[in-house]
């Protein structure tokens, strides 16, 4: 077999964007609890760390209430850099249901033309008879920037519309949810109260909020006085065991004829510590160090040379994420390496002060507490490993 057809590494095993359901390992019941709690009705909140698998596991949910009838949209709020852009990508998503309309979005796009002009064409007129006139706003950014709270009233409200106009469930995914809570959308209190007010109203609309600031996410949805207390349930990853861990890794290795030794596997699933992106990026570097080796077998060896691999290949991301936390704050640097060593947190600083610290660090995504009253620990076993080597 010639090592020129090898699968790449990073198609095997990608590590910097959300994979397919094929290509997912784990995580099969929690697609399935979320898409039937979707179809069922309920608003669903899925909360934890970037680069754990939340925006995989919600593209899998989303996708079979697609293949089960449901109309779906899905906006990145990260993406979204105004309320008007929020209008704008949401109102579209929903209208690429209609095959009509979707033809037509997409032709003028490739044209450069006017989105609203497509729409105004014989073919797709229907679009503004039964789903209101007033839609016209969201679908030229030009008009949404003139006026961004009437657009984002008027996309808010369209789900419903096109769900009682197709006699259609509609749902709705919003990533990086958290962002509404700042500036960019408008005032935040005000935007989620409408959000309320217009979705509780829409009984064939379910929504999954999903976001990787947890505390912000249970601020905005756990039993408080927030305009959007308890709208969604919380849904709880699964950790993905070693065993699913074993098939799956297993499993990708087999699309490239390659192998791996039972110790080198379970050396390498201990490495990523459960983390998903650590484990991929470590297996993606395992699998490099066999096509350069020119062998269909990962040995321990080459597992232990991937953590050096790793961190090489990463230097440059965690020098950006050194800069992130010397950027929180005067203790920010300080305290991350505490936490990453597992050290003494309040040593030499004031309560205020570490505290003030330790949440400039989880706010940026750095750390996170653990369950109960478990220590504070760093989200990217990468990063600990880079910030255990920088001095105290």
């Amino acid at each position: 077999m010639s090592d020129t057809r090898r699968v790449g590494s990073a198609t095997l095993f990608p590590t910097d964007y959300p994979v397919s359901a094929v290509e997912m390992i784990g995580r099969e019941d929690d697609v399935d609890r979320v898409a039937m709690a979707l179809l069922g009705g309920p608003n669903v909140v899925l909360a934890g760390p970037r680069r754990t698998g939340k925006t995989t596991v919600a593209d899998a949910a989303v996708a079979i209430c697609a293949r089960e009838g449901a109309y779906v949209a899905a906006v990145d709020l990260f993406q979204a850099s105004d309320a008007a852009a929020l209008a704008h990508q949401l109102s579209l998503g929903l209208l690429a249901n209609r095959p009509r309309l979707k033809r037509a979005i997409a032709d003028a796009g490739r044209a450069g033309r006017s989105v609203l002009g497509a729409l105004r064409t014989a073919a797709t007129y229907r679009a503004r008879e039964d789903l209101g006139q007033d839609i016209e706003i969201t679908l030229e950014l030009a008009l949404a920037e003139r006026d961004p709270a009437g657009a984002l009233l008027t996309a808010l409200g369209l789900p419903q519309r096109l769900a009682d106009a197709d006699d259609r469930r509609v749902v709705l995914f919003f990533d990086e949810f958290q962002d509404i809570a700042g500036k960019r959308f408008g005032d935040p209190d005000a935007l989620t109260r409408q959000i309320r007010s217009v979705l509780q109203r829409s009984a064939r609309v379910s929504v999954l909020f999903a976001g990787s600031i947890e505390h912000l996410m249970r601020d905005l949805f756990a039993p408080t006085d927030r305009a959007l207390s308890q709208f969604g349930g919380f849904h709880e990853l699964a950790p993905i065991t070693p065993e699913q861990w074993t098939d799956g890794l297993r499993r990708r290795l087999a699309l490239d004829h390659t192998t791996i030794t039972d110790d080198a596997l379970a050396r390498l699933i201990e490495l990523g510590e459960g983390h998903p992106r650590a484990t991929m990026l470590f297996a993606q570097q395992a699998h490099l160090a066999s096509i350069e080796e020119l062998r269909h077998t990962i040995d321990n060896a080459m597992v232990v040379q991937a953590l050096d691999r790793a961190l090489g290949a990463e230097h440059l991301r965690h020098e950006q994420q050194l800069e992130r936390i010397r950027s929180s704050g005067r203790y920010g640097e300080r305290m991350a390496i505490r936490v990453a060593a597992g050290g003494e947190l309040y040593r030499d600083l004031r309560p205020q002060q570490a505290a003030r610290a330790l949440a400039a660090l989880r706010d940026i995504g750095i750390i996170d507490h653990g369950p109960g009253n478990a220590q504070w620990f760093v989200v990217d076993p990468l990063l600990r490993r880079y910030l255990l080597a920088r001095p105290t």
